[in-house]
């Protein structure tokens, strides 16, 4: 099997298990906010709960964008170059992700640092290690990165 079909073929299975996170995610939200809800109510209260749905948030946020960018469902600049020709646009969309490769790879090697430096600061509510939470960074630009380089292999037409 060829790099590129093997890159095709690991984005996929990655943005797939990343579409069943987020499901898991929305739902635990769902079901955190719905028992601290109820918790106060009954006039106690959750000192977690809040914590937690904050944590899931962010990470249903960036792990999204993965997703998003997978769909395609960025706002784009098609055909912004289209009026210049095949060609041209195409040296435009190449330009873009190699500055994106560049940017999420800028993203990925800073969150990694950042999630090493801060494993011994812990959350107020959950006291765990910040770590954790934060990781979620360095995971979604890695992600972005497997994409991005299984865009960059797609053979493009140049016909019009």
């Amino acid at each position: 099997m060829s790099v590129r079909h093997q890159l095709q073929l690991y984005s996929e299975r990655i943005n797939d298990l990343v579409e069943k996170l987020l499901l898991v995610a929305g739902v635990a939200i769902s079901v955190i906010l719905f028992a601290q809800v109820l918790a106060r109510y009954a006039g106690h209260s959750l000192s977690w709960s809040e914590e937690l749905g904050r944590y899931l948030l962010v990470a249903t946020t960036f792990l999204g964008a993965t997703v998003a960018y997978k769909r395609a469902h960025f706002i784009g600049l098609a055909g912004f170059g289209a009026r210049l020709g095949l060609l041209f646009e195409q040296f435009i969309v190449r330009g873009l992700q190699v500055l994106t490769l560049g940017c999420f790879g800028l993203i990925t090697w800073y969150g990694v640092i950042y999630t090493v430096n801060s494993w011994e600061q812990t959350s107020t509510a959950m006291q765990m290690p910040m770590s954790l939470p934060i990781a979620v960074v360095p995971l979604s630009g890695a992600i972005f990165l497997l994409h991005i380089l299984a865009d960059m292999t797609k053979s493009k037409k140049l016909t019009p």
